[in-house]
């Protein structure tokens, strides 16, 4: 991008040129500004930059990476979704598309340069995008015009990338008719995790949907934002210089400018379209596996109560056996002591059994009981009625027989 005149133009047209490839090839942080309009005396820059999240086996990371001694190294995005069965993962990298002008803006046939840079497999611009390639000529701003005639290009294809990579999210977390209504396949995979890898995916996928709406969005900021900068600068500029030439190179100029007005609310419109329909697809994606997720917590915790009420019942029967051996420890427990010595074993014998007897008499009984109470929730509620109204009646009577007590005592009559 070389720019024409003296020196000062030259190291300013020289820094913006390595701004724009900078930009292109560095890393972006969250929410940083891509877009960039300059004006000065003679001569205009335009910089533009889109990216996308481009999934599928062919982007997996490998072990060795081939890094090119000389030339441009960008710093990329790159991961892996990694499938339940190992065999379907998908590869994600981020790919750029970054396009600039710089032209002079005072003669009425400008000299421009277009500068179109791309790390995706779509380089022949107009082949790929299905558009005619016919150069606008827009007098002063034929720079501009040709600006958004290539980015009009780049928009099909950009929206084509995350249409692609969308398709293969669909793919590694879907769920197709033949798995539901299959007599071979239950379900069981989808509704239970129990080494929580399923649970793993569909949160991972719902964070990388999130990331595609964030740089989706981010495009629909940047493009507006370029739009303001330049009715900012450029067109109040041409403006200007139009209402001090003739009058018809004003008439000239002012239809050129609403021309341009007329582009720009053309990309700006199929922008804003392509970034509906993949917000739109994106949000029902993030519904679908929600569901998917809110299903498996459900179907997770379900599992999880029935082995817990299976568990309790092994319980009952420990405790069961426990309460039918739990007399007769007692009770030997008890005669094994020197508080009790017989010197008739007869007698001695005899008294073991009947303690035996009796104690578990009882403690079965008291078990019963208890077990008959519990295992009914009314029954439980109607016996706590009875115990509180029994504790309501005894402390009643106590406070009736407290005033008899004190006019008997002659301490408290004094007091």
């Amino acid at each position: 991008m070389s720019v024409v005149g003296d020196t000062g133009q030259r190291i300013l047209g020289a820094k913006k040129a390595i701004r724009f490839v900078g930009r292109h090839a560095s890393k972006w942080p969250r929410f940083m500004r891509t877009s960039e309009v300059w004006l000065s005396s003679g001569w205009i820059h335009l910089h533009f930059h889109l990216r996308v999240l481009s999934a599928g086996k062919a982007y997996l990371p490998k072990a060795q990476h081939y890094r090119p001694k000389n030339g441009l190294r960008p710093a990329r995005v790159f991961g892996k979704l990694s499938s339940l069965n190992g065999t379907d993962d998908i590869g994600i990298l981020e790919q750029r598309f970054s396009i600039a002008v710089v032209a002079s803006h005072t003669a009425d046939m400008p000299s421009y340069t277009i500068i179109y840079l791309t790390d995706s497999e779509y380089r022949r611009l107009f082949m790929e995008s299905e558009r005619t390639l016919d150069m606008p000529s827009r007098g002063g701003l034929t720079a501009v015009a040709v600006f958004l005639k290539v980015l009009l290009s780049i928009l099909p294809i950009w929206e084509r990338k995350w249409v692609e990579t969308l398709n293969e999210v669909d793919n590694l977390v879907g769920v197709e008719i033949d798995d539901l209504f299959d007599p071979k396949r239950d379900g069981a995979t989808m509704m239970f995790d129990s080494t929580f890898e399923r649970s793993q995916l569909y949160f991972k996928a719902l964070q990388t949907l999130r990331i595609f709406s964030e740089w989706i969005q981010e495009s629909q900021r940047e493009l507006q934002q370029l739009k303001r900068d330049f009715d900012m600068n450029v067109q109040v500029g041409a403006t200007r210089r139009g209402s001090v030439s003739s009058n018809h190179s004003a008439t000239a100029s002012n239809d050129f400018s609403k021309e341009i007005d007329e582009e720009w609310e053309k990309l700006l419109a199929v922008h804003n379209s392509s970034s509906s329909k993949l917000l739109d697809r994106i949000g029902k994606k993030e519904d679908e596996i929600k569901s998917f997720r809110d299903g498996l917590f459900s179907a997770t915790s379900v599992r999880e109560a029935s082995k817990a009420t299976l568990m309790n019942q092994y319980i009952l029967v420990f405790t069961f056996v426990t309460i039918f051996y739990l007399p007769l420890n007692y009770v030997s427990s008890l005669f094994s002591m020197d508080l009790f010595s017989y010197d008739n074993t007869q007698r001695s014998q005899l008294s073991f059994f009947i303690s035996t007897i009796l104690i578990a008499f009882v403690t079965w009984a008291v078990s019963a009981v208890v077990l008959w109470l519990v295992h009914d929730d009314d029954r439980l509620l109607r016996f706590k009625l009875v115990l509180d109204s029994f504790r309501w009646k005894t402390t009643k009577r106590q406070r009736r027989r407290e005033p008899k007590d004190e006019r008997l005592n002659p301490t408290s009559q004094s007091v």
